[in-house]
Formats: structure tokens, C-alpha cells, sequence
């Protein structure tokens, strides 16, 4: 009976042994995402960000959140995997990481949206820094904006709230124009369809105009080296 019991141990430490076995070559997971602002990453299994791997065999589970983005893992040993820019969805690949450095990057963005870590003994080099939002519009697309000349010597483009413009996106506008001298006069050129007071002219006019990329210039034509303003349009 006694040996029995023995035989059964056995088997079981056995079975406890390959179990062991199994779970110890099982491939780490490596979740990458990608969008869907222009962000893109790559984690462990844990949720902490990959700098650095060992060496061995992986699973790469990306999840992928926009159709202007791709998610492209490439390096040493023949490593290149990608998901399509035009797909959405989550995406599986089985990778063998070697010594070495390795990348990802969205390819339409690679530029800004990209990463890189070490597997081994091989130095990572850190990604380049977010490129610098771009400045904002001192008023949105489509706002009414006050145009006023005089009655001294000053010409002026401000929101209708009184805040200086200074940048505006390309599209439509609608510029109310506020001439109050009849030495003076309001003209927009440039970036623009150009408009313009009479100089003897003393009123308000209503300008619907519409912006493209450049420089907007509001002058007055008899003073233009001394009363004028550039905003820039982009």
C-alpha cells in the first residue's frame, strides 16, 4: 500500500515539473497601442513602459484606435511587424526579440510618434521630444473682428471683446471696419482679397473676407510706415 502512495507522489511531482516547464517557455506579452490622438506605446504585461527585454520569444498584442495610424515594431533578427494605417481594431504577432535595439512607430508620423528600447545588453536611445503644440488663433475661424483707424494716429485688428490679433486660422471672417478720420484710411492686403476705405470716408462698413495662408497686413495707405499691423495666417 505504502508503495502505492509512492508511485502516486511521483507522478504527481512529475506532472508538477512539466507544468513548470510549460509556463517557464511561454512567451512574455508585450501590449502595444497607437492613437487615437498621436500617441503610440508599448507595455509589459504589467503595464509598465518597455525600455528594456530579454532576449526569447514574445507576444505582441497591439491595439490599434485610428485609421491615420499604423503601429510598425522592427530591430534585429529579422523582426518587422506592422498593422495597416487604415485599421481598427486589435492585432496579434509572435516575435523573437534578439540582442539589440528595436523601434516602433506610427510610419505616417515617424517623425514624432515613435519609441525605441533595448533587448539585452544594447543600449536604448530615447525617442526625440513632442514637437511643440502650434500657437492658437486669437479668435476662432469665422469670428467678427473690429478693423478701427483713427481718430489719432492708429490703426488696430481686435477680437469684438478687445483682445489684439495676432494670428487667425485660414477660412472666412467678417470685419467690422470702424474709419473715424478723414485723414486716414483701412486697408487689408496680403493674405487676402484686398479692401479699402476712401481716405475722406468717416463711417462703418461690414467686410465679409476670407483668409488664406500668409501674412495679413491692415494698413493706412497715406501713413502705411507707421500705421499698420501684420497677423499671421496659418
Amino acid at each position: 500500500m505504502r508503495r502505492g502512495y509512492t508511485i502516486a507522489a511521483a507522478m504527481l511531482v512529475g506532472l508538477a515539473a512539466v507544468g513548470v516547464a510549460f509556463a517557464a517557455t511561454a512567451p512574455s506579452t508585450l501590449v502595444g497601442t497607437v492613437g487615437p490622438g498621436f500617441t503610440i506605446t508599448l507595455r509589459d504585461g504589467q503595464g509598465n513602459a518597455v525600455t528594456r527585454a530579454d532576449p526569447g520569444e514574445y507576444a505582441l498584442e497591439v491595439d490599434d484606435r485610428s485609421d491615420e495610424h499604423n503601429f510598425h515594431l522592427s530591430g534585429p533578427g529579422g523582426v518587422d511587424v506592422s498593422t495597416d494605417v487604415a485599421f481598427i481594431g486589435k492585432q496579434s504577432f509572435k516575435v523573437t526579440l534578439v540582442d539589440g535595439r528595436y523601434t516602433f512607430v506610427c510610419d505616417p508620423h515617424a517623425s514624432t510618434m515613435r519609441g525605441a528600447f533595448s533587448v539585452g545588453t544594447a543600449a536604448a536611445t530615447p525617442p526625440p521630444p513632442p514637437a511643440a503644440a502650434a500657437p492658437k488663433p486669437s479668435a476662432p475661424k469665422g469670428a467678427r473682428l473690429a478693423l478701427t483707424v483713427g481718430p489719432g494716429f492708429t490703426i488696430s485688428l481686435k477680437t469684438l471683446a478687445g483682445r489684439k490679433v495676432t494670428r487667425l486660422r485660414p477660412g472666412a471672417y467678417t470685419f467690422v471696419v470702424r474709419d473715424r478720420s478723414r485723414i486716414h484710411n483701412a486697408r487689408v492686403r496680403g493674405a487676402v482679397k484686398t479692401r479699402a476705405t476712401g481716405v475722406p470716408f468717416v463711417g462703418t462698413q461690414t467686410w465679409r473676407v476670407v483668409l488664406r495662408k500668409g501674412t495679413l497686413v491692415v494698413q493706412c495707405d497715406p501713413h502705411r510706415s507707421t500705421m499698420r499691423q501684420a497677423i499671421r495666417v496659418a
